[in-house]
Parts: structure tokens; C-alpha cells; sequence
């Protein structure tokens, strides 16, 4: 009996270690995700990684942000470290699995989040449709969605074969974010993010994606638009411009 009662603590100190790794796997839909918590304080930071991507996008600056706030970064499903679960790559269904996640962490709102290029989507749809989690939005040259809608059936054929031939032999859950991109757009288009939200975007200069940026843009006071020189990865090139945006919206929720 001595025995049996040493082996579950010990199970139980093992279990209670692993929970408490800043950096460890969460089941969500019979998947294990990859994700990364540490730092103390509110509003936690949340990091959305560009499509395909891993959560080592953002190099340095969860770690830079951590210094202030409880920050927060993950590989979607198929993406990076986790395992594919059985969900479609709609953006709806990714959400749920981000608020699936950050339920089961107890990583409780409010919330900055901080979303790249085709990220921006999830981001977007989350501030849609929760507004109320929500204290600020960074959106780092998000994909530009009405872009598309301008493009002649030859141009997107053309844009639909470069990406395939880009992700030929990217990982299954890479390959499904692809697929469902430009369908993806659908669930943000012609639905704005309300005023109460503070949002930053960041244009980068590579690709001119600014005017297509000013759409989406809401009308709160602390809004801003930024234009920045660098490219489509701009947080990887100028990172001390995103750790002063982001520092900056946490004095302004803490004020």
C-alpha cells in the first residue's frame, strides 16, 4: 500500500511538472499542440504565426514582451511542433481550438493579440465575434483580403499555382492552410472590428499592401496606422518596432 500511495504522488508531482514547463503539449481534439506560456501579468499577450509558420516566427519578442506581461504562443494544428487534429482549416474551427486551448491553460482575458500576415485572419475573426476578450489587436502585415476580389480569373489561377508549387512539400497541416487561404478570407470580409478595440496595423514596404490595410482599419481614438520600411516579415527585421508597439498598448490598458 506504501508503495502504491509513493507512485501516485509521484505521477501526480510528474504530471503537476510537466503542466508547469513554460513550454509543453496540450491535448485538444485527440492532438497534441505545442505551446509556449510564461511571464506574469495582464492583459496576457497572444502571438498568431503567419500561415505554415511556427511559433519561432517571432524570435526574440515573446521573450522581450515576457519581461512585462503573461504572453502566449502556439503552433496551430499540423503547423511547427503539434500534431494535426482531425478539424477542417477554416478559420472558425482554428479559433475554436485557440480558445480551446487558452480555456483549458486557464489563460484567462483580457487580451493583445498579435497576429502576422494570413494570422491576421484568426485575429480578426476573434475580435469579430469576442470583442469583449479583447483590449488591443497588432495586426503585422496582415494578409490583405480584398486584394483578391480585384484579381482576373488568369491572375488567381496564377496566384493559386505558386502557392501550391511553394507548399508542395510542407507538412500536411501546411498544406491545408494553403488550400483554404483565399476561401478563408470569407469570414472576415465586410465585418469591421469594433471601435472599442484598439488596432495597430503595421504595413510593410515590400509588397504595398497599405491602402488594402486602411480598409480594415476601425475608428477607436488610439488606433494607428503604421507604414514601415522592410519586408513582408517585417516583425523578423525591425523586432524592436513590435516590442515598442505592443509596450506601448500595455501602458495605455494599464493607464
Amino acid at each position: 500500500m506504501k508503495k502504491i500511495f509513493i507512485l501516485i504522488l509521484t505521477v501526480s508531482f510528474l504530471i503537476c511538472c510537466e503542466k508547469n514547463k513554460p513550454e509543453r503539449f496540450v491535448e485538444i481534439n485527440g492532438a497534441q499542440l505545442h505551446i509556449k506560456e510564461f511571464g506574469e501579468g495582464k492583459p496576457t499577450v497572444l502571438f498568431e504565426n503567419g500561415m505554415g509558420s511556427s511559433m519561432d516566427t517571432w524570435k526574440s519578442i515573446p521573450d522581450s514582451i515576457s519581461k512585462d506581461t503573461r504572453v502566449f504562443s502556439y503552433d496551430r494544428s499540423g503547423t511547427g511542433k503539434s500534431e494535426l487534429t482531425p478539424s477542417e482549416k477554416k478559420i472558425p474551427f482554428m479559433v475554436d481550438e485557440l480558445r480551446a486551448l487558452l480555456s483549458k491553460e486557464n489563460i484567462n482575458p483580457p487580451y493583445i493579440y498579435v497576429a502576422h500576415s494570413m494570422g491576421s485572419y484568426l485575429a480578426r475573426y476573434f475580435a469579430i465575434h469576442y470583442p469583449d476578450e479583447l483590449q488591443a489587436l497588432v495586426l503585422v502585415d496582415p494578409s490583405p483580403d480584398k486584394l483578391y476580389d480585384g484579381y482576373s480569373q488568369e491572375e488567381y489561377n496564377e496566384f493559386k499555382e505558386i502557392g501550391n508549387q511553394s507548399f508542395a512539400n510542407s507538412s500536411v497541416g501546411e498544406r491545408k492552410e494553403w488550400e483554404n487561404y483565399l476561401d478563408n478570407r470569407k469570414y472576415v470580409q465586410n465585418a469591421p472590428v469594433s471601435d472599442d478595440i484598439t488596432m495597430v496595423i503595421v504595413s510593410a514596404t515590400q509588397w504595398d499592401f497599405y491602402d488594402f490595410h486602411s480598409q480594415i482599419m476601425n475608428n477607436n481614438k488610439n488606433s494607428r496606422h503604421l507604414k514601415i520600411d522592410g519586408g513582408h516579415d517585417i516583425h523578423q527585421e525591425r523586432p524592436e518596432r513590435i516590442i515598442e508597439i505592443i509596450r506601448d498598448l500595455l501602458d495605455q490598458s494599464r493607464n
